[in-house]
């Protein structure tokens, strides 16, 4: 059984091997994930903007890129520049597409910024979504922010994939609902309760979310700060809920979430 960077390897290496494939970035071949990536391989500038530049030149002249980010601080820039190629792509009326993946690191004390219109978000938390979501993001007809936790490159793990944007419960429970993500995901298995574990994987969707905690009326989040979770939660049930939600960075551990769903429970 692989771990999850080492499937990721063998899909981007796969990529770059194909005809349209390419991978871009910074360090690519040298560093990273794609370090030992070879074929259709492109080394750009230090620049985040740039490296997604040359990607959306690269996708509207027919190519697959995946541009890797060798540094996490970069991901709101390469989100905005994704954002800008989906806007172009969308005025050009099926002239061009946008079918860029740009994928990074994502440390458990990492924060996820608000992903702008146009750009799929997906998060790994597990391994076999390492590669799994990779797949579907090259897949996908429009740029996509890949994100994969320490947990989703070096643990093993292999099963199916459930597509872009689609939650997965990976523990049942009765007690409170905990909308895990990337990091968050073994924090919330690791913790001991009655608590169901749902894996969001880059969902965003309210009425999905709120769907997901209906049954238990609580709800606590742990992943990487971005704040349109609890959004989504107060915006789908708030009438619905039997205690205040919380959202605790996954880099608290499990001692900090335990604290949080017993306060959950309590009258």
């Amino acid at each position: 059984m692989r771990t999850g960077r080492e499937a990721l390897v063998a899909a981007l290496a796969a990529h770059a091997a194909s005809q349209n494939g390419i991978v871009v970035g910074e360090a690519v071949g040298v560093a990273g994930i794609a370090r030992a990536v070879t074929g259709n391989v492109l080394r750009t500038p230090l620049s985040e903007a740039g490296a997604v530049g040359v990607a959306v030149g690269l996708a509207f002249a027919g190519r697959r890129p995946v541009v890797e980010l060798i540094d996490g601080a970069g991901i709101g820039r390469a989100a905005e520049a994704l954002a800008e190629a989906a806007a172009v792509a969308a005025r050009s009326n099926g002239a061009f597409t946008a079918p860029i993946v740009v994928l990074a690191r994502l440390a458990d004390d990492g924060v996820i910024p608000v992903i702008p219109a146009g750009v799929s978000l997906a998060v790994a938390g597990v391994p076999e979504d390492a590669a799994g979501l990779f797949a579907a993001a090259i897949a996908a007809s429009g740029p996509t922010l890949l994100l994969l936790a320490d947990a989703a490159l070096e643990e093993r793990g292999e099963g199916s994939v459930e597509g872009l944007g689609v939650p997965v419960v990976r523990r049942a429970g009765r007690e409170v609902t905990v909308l895990a993500e990337g990091a968050g995901v073994a924090v919330a298995l690791g913790t001991p309760g009655d608590h169901e574990v749902v894996d969001l994987r880059g969902c965003r969707d309210a009425a999905r979310i709120g769907a997901l905690i209906a049954h238990t009326g609580r709800a606590v989040a742990v992943g990487h700060g971005d704040p349109r979770v609890l959004a989504a939660v107060y915006a789908q049930t708030f009438w619905r809920l039997e205690s205040q939600p919380a959202h605790l960075s996954a880099a608290a551990g499990a001692p900090a979430l335990g604290a949080a769903l017993s306060e959950s429970l309590t009258p």
